[in-house]
């Protein structure tokens, strides 16, 4: 977004954009700190594989992210009189969602392997 906006980081506050990534950013780590939480009683305690659980915990974190945050526009603006809601619902929450998952699946399953083994090798290094 700030490449096609021509470098500038005001984008955000001239699109009133700012809102959305704020709360994204906190969806994102509040889920991230309860999903660590139990990745780590998953590896550390339950002896499970750590790349699976990796994976799974950043998978899980990207589509609840990426799924929740889409509603904070759709409240916004999608809620207009000129749209119906289902045109508002596929543009605020289906087409955000779908280009999120397909754009940032692999990178969240390997950084999600990535880092149940560092749950795993900070385990090692502690005992």
């Amino acid at each position: 977004m700030t490449l096609l906006a021509g470098g500038s980081l005001l984008w955000m506050v001239n699109w009133n954009y700012w809102i959305n990534i704020i709360i994204g950013i906190v969806i994102f780590y509040g889920l991230a700190y309860l999903f660590g939480k139990n990745a780590g009683y998953e590896i550390l305690i339950k002896k499970k594989d750590y790349e699976k659980v990796g994976a799974k915990y950043g998978f899980l974190t990207l589509i609840i992210t990426a799924f929740l945050v889409g509603w904070t526009g759709f409240v916004q603006e999608g809620m207009e009189p000129y749209d119906t809601f289902w045109d508002s619902f596929e543009d605020y929450i289906f087409k955000p969602f779908f280009w999120i998952m397909v754009i940032g699946i692999l990178p969240a399953l390997l950084v999600g392997m990535l880092f149940g083994k560092w749950i795993k090798k900070a385990a090692q290094i502690n005992n």
